[in-house]
């Protein structure tokens, strides 16, 4: 494959085994001591041509200075480099590429890989590195990675055998360290991973910085997907001894998506794409962690942006619908009001899970529309019944604000106007938050809900016991009612321990003169035990399960059996 003028040395025959590449090995003064034959084909000259010229008549003379300047200062200090230039053409015209140097100290030789670049500039043209190099780490950026991995692609479409992997990995839980440390030490940390991975993986292979936080690995020429993971260990070891910036100690992991040649692949954005999908679901474990991509991560992803975008045009489309669970009231034995929960008929695939839509909803903001409709649609359908059914007045309806929903400035005004256009008094509406939608910013929605509170609306802290900071805020909270979350309940019958827990948070409600509701109730006799606790409120399938208003209006009428659901 190469043709040699004369044997340089120890390190040949590691070019040897790697087809189809741009390689040269040259001395000092740029004497070619070997050319590999692909280059015959990039530039145009023939092999014999070629072996005439020295390395820095190859390239382009604008970028002769700059490229001696670079190489003078290699050696023992500085053994490997990576720089762009252009190289000419036989014909005319130029050919730009991405140089890979190592410096052989006791051979005096430069050992040059090189890759092509998708575009061909003119001599007037400005010069690769500022087109194609991230300005922070030195590293190539998203561009000269996809072309790099385009070339690849092209390869191995001509050599069906050879085997590649690409490795998209970005920094866990970097906002933590811009907002604590401020940019600079961020920008620090990056530059630093980038170090750490450009020495961990061999010279002939590729990383990048593809945007923020995230980095691109493109490992050339491997055995299996077995070799990718190797890479991804000797990185994750790496990480284990905490970075120093600036006198700070930092800790870092790095999650890992990994996608695998494979026939089907033609494209490297879509090749990306996949190794992004991966990355993500292995920082949903955790951090620290790796996943190899498979066609389930991609079919997910479809049918998660088909979601979104039929959710978009849901509300317009009259889509959602409210849903009533009754709240009972132990004891009097009778119905004290309905918790309003929204449900999505889609036109196509029917009733949607809210476990499936309300994250996409509130990942996208959509949940804000959503909520405003949803209070709107409650206050609504709840004055209806106080208004004609009789004993409906003195009913109540709760409904759910989402994190983002108390983050909106113009939540007090949703809320206002909601009463105001369904003629609904305050008093009969209750709002429910969670514990964690309260920790993003505990002052300002304290203050929110105290403006609520003000004006007669009743607030509900949901999936009491769940969190990490209930004790700590409860006492600051402006909260009229606890609602003990159902995996306290489900086993209350039968564990000794779930009883003492529920039966803590009612003393603890008892003294803070709050009510508490307890959700999950199925069976009798979990309703029994919390009745002798003192428990207020309960909701359940023991009840009812969430029914449409129609059939809610009839349980107002005919009343709640236990055991009816």
């Amino acid at each position: 494959m190469y043709r040699q003028r004369s044997e340089p040395g120890h390190l040949s025959s590691a070019f040897l085994k790697l087809p189809d590449t741009l390689l040269l090995v040259f001395d000092r003064e740029g004497r070619l001591r070997l050319v590999s034959d692909a280059w015959e084909e990039a530039l145009g000259f023939s092999l014999a041509e070629l072996r005439q010229q020295s390395f820095f008549d190859l390239l382009f003379e604008g970028d002769r200075d700059d490229c001696v300047r670079r190489l003078s200062g290699m050696g023992p200090g500085q053994l490997t480099l990576r720089f762009a230039s252009r190289c000419c053409r036989k014909g005319g015209g130029y050919l730009g590429v991405v140089w890979n140097l190592t410096y052989d100290v006791d051979e005096a030789l430069f050992y040059a890989s090189a890759h092509e670049t998708a575009v061909h500039l003119s001599s007037e043209e400005a010069h690769l590195p500022d087109v194609f190099v991230d300005g922070l780490t030195g590293l190539p950026n998203r561009s000269l990675f996809l072309d790099r991995l385009e070339h690849t692609l092209h390869r191995a479409e001509r050599r069906p055998d050879t085997r590649f992997a690409v490795l998209h990995c970005g920094i866990d839980r970097f906002k933590v360290i811009n907002h604590s440390l401020g940019h600079r030490m961020g920008d620090l940390l990056l530059m630093s991973v980038a170090n750490l991975i450009r020495n961990t993986i061999r010279p002939t292979d590729m990383v990048a910085r593809l945007a923020g936080d995230e980095f691109g690995i493109l490992l050339e020429d491997i055995r299996d997907v077995s070799s990718t993971l190797h890479v991804v260990h000797r990185i994750q070891n790496k990480l284990q001894l905490p970075f120093t910036l600036n006198g700070h100690e930092v800790f870092a992991t790095v999650s890992f998506g990994i996608v695998a040649s494979s026939p089907e692949y033609r494209q490297a954005d879509v090749m990306l794409r996949d190794a992004n999908l991966a990355m993500v679901g292995a920082k949903e474990q955790g951090g620290g962690a790796y996943m190899v991509f498979n066609k389930d991560m991609h079919d997910q992803a479809v049918r998660r942006l088909e979601l979104e975008m039929d959710l978009r045009h849901a509300l317009e489309r009259g889509e959602f619908e409210a849903y009533y669970q009754p709240i009972v009231d132990l004891r009097q034995g009778s119905l004290a009001g309905f918790e309003a929960l929204v449900r999505w008929n889609h036109p196509v695939r029917g009733l949607v899970s809210p476990l499936e839509f309300v994250p996409v909803a509130e990942e996208t903001g959509l949940i804000v529309p959503l909520g405003r409709w949803m209070l709107y649609e409650a206050c609504r359908q709840l004055q209806i019944w106080r208004t004609r059914l009789p004993g409906a007045e003195r009913l109540s309806v709760s409904v759910n604000l989402s994190s983002k929903q108390i983050m909106h400035v113009q939540l007090l005004g949703h809320v206002q106007e909601a009463l105001a256009r369904s003629g609904l008094p305050p008093t009969a509406l209750k709002l429910e938050i969670t514990e964690s939608a309260l920790m993003q910013d505990a002052d300002r929605a304290i203050a929110l809900l105290e403006a609520l509170k003000a004006q007669g609306i009743r607030i509900l802290l949901d999936d009491f016991g769940t969190g990490y900071s209930s004790l700590s805020y409860l006492h600051r909270l402006p909260i009229d009612t606890l609602k003990v979350d159902r995996s306290f309940v489900r086993h209350l019958h039968e564990r000794e321990t779930d009883r003492h827990f529920v039966e803590t948070i009612v003393h603890l409600a008892q003294r803070l003169r709050q009510e508490v509701v307890c959700e999950g109730v199925e069976r009798p006799e979990q309703a029994a035990i919390l009745k002798a606790m003192g428990v207020g409120y309960t909701q359940g399938f023991l009840y009812s399960r969430p029914v449409a208003a129609h059939e809610a209006q009839m349980l107002i009428l005919t009343g709640l059996e236990p055991g009816g659901a």
